[in-house]
């Protein structure tokens, strides 16, 4: 993170201009309000499709980690909500991440073409796993903006979402060793059967 300056007032208007009509971002502050937004649209996206995904885990670590990950991506969203309220960003400015989309379509596609199984876990694992990721990097991206603009508190709140983010990775990761193993011990009997 960059040092400890002290912050310069920055106006705060929304990106917009009189008629509605988007206006192009112009300063640190428009950019940080943009992502803000960015990241509540992804995590409301996630509380809907979070439910599917572990619906549709076979191993009862994998599903209970996605649970678990469901609960606090709704502590995130309301984060999120009380940083908007702080900001005076409407929930009604935010558009949908085509980004995030993509990532859970991947893990629908997932459940559609492989069957239930250490597979399909190894799978949604590399799914969950790349939307982690992509968490990460926002909320590491948006932790600096905060500090840059001197939004102490806001980064206090990005900065605890950021940790939950990099220990679901952790937890994806360590769930991942057990059931990699068991999905190439079923490709191993399957090849030698064939």
């Amino acid at each position: 993170m960059a040092a400890k300056t002290q912050a310069v007032p920055v106006e705060r208007k929304a990106a917009g201009n009189e008629n509605g009509a988007k206006s192009k971002i112009n300063n640190l502050y428009e950019l940080f309000k943009k992502e803000l937004k960015s990241a509540y649209s992804e995590e409301t996206q996630l509380v809907e499709a979070l439910p599917e995904i572990a619906q549709a885990a076979d191993n009862e670590d994998l599903e209970q980690a996605i649970n678990e990950h469901l609960e606090q991506t709704k502590k995130h969203v309301s984060r999120l909500e009380k940083i908007f309220e702080r900001l005076g960003i409407s929930k009604n400015e935010v558009e949908k991440c085509m980004n995030m989309e993509s990532l859970i379509e991947g893990g629908r596609k997932v459940v559609q073409e492989i069957d239930r199984g250490a597979v399909r876990d190894s799978a949604l694992i590399v799914g969950a796993q790349k939307i982690e990721h992509h968490e990460i990097a926002i909320y590491g991206s948006l932790c600096e903006l905060a500090d840059v603009l001197g939004e102490d508190r806001i980064g206090d709140l990005l900065g605890r979402t950021l940790e939950e983010e990099e220990d679901a990775d952790k937890l994806l990761t360590d769930i991942a060793k057990d059931v990699n193993d068991e999905a190439y011990e079923l490709t191993q009997q399957e090849e030698s059967v064939s």
